[in-house]
């Protein structure tokens, strides 16, 4: 679904109906992350909140290396947040480096 014109507001109402598992967006999404309790993967513009991510490429060979860590590493820590059963229900990331 596109919903153009719409504002974080919107948004947020649409995120509190239909949760989604991540959300990527740019600086201001850290209100929705905190909010809704959904991962903020940053990788838009404007990203002021942390130190030199403007610098990051996102185009180009480079720039899809650099979204597709971004990506996983997100999801490995999702996934080490929810997994903290030792022995039950832990994860060893040993066969990804």
């Amino acid at each position: 679904q596109v919903w153009a014109g719409k504002d974080l507001w919107h948004m947020r109402s649409l995120l509190a109906t239909e949760p989604a598992d991540f959300i990527i967006g740019n600086s201001y999404g850290k209100y929705l992350e905190r909010d809704l309790k959904i991962p903020l993967i940053r990788l838009t513009f404007p990203i002021f909140d942390r130190h030199h991510h403007h610098r990051f490429p996102t185009w180009g060979y480079q720039g899809a290396l650099r979204v597709l860590v971004t990506l996983l590493d997100k999801i490995m820590d999702v996934m080490d947040v929810d997994t903290n059963e030792p022995g039950v229900t832990d994860f060893s990331f040993d066969l990804t480096r």
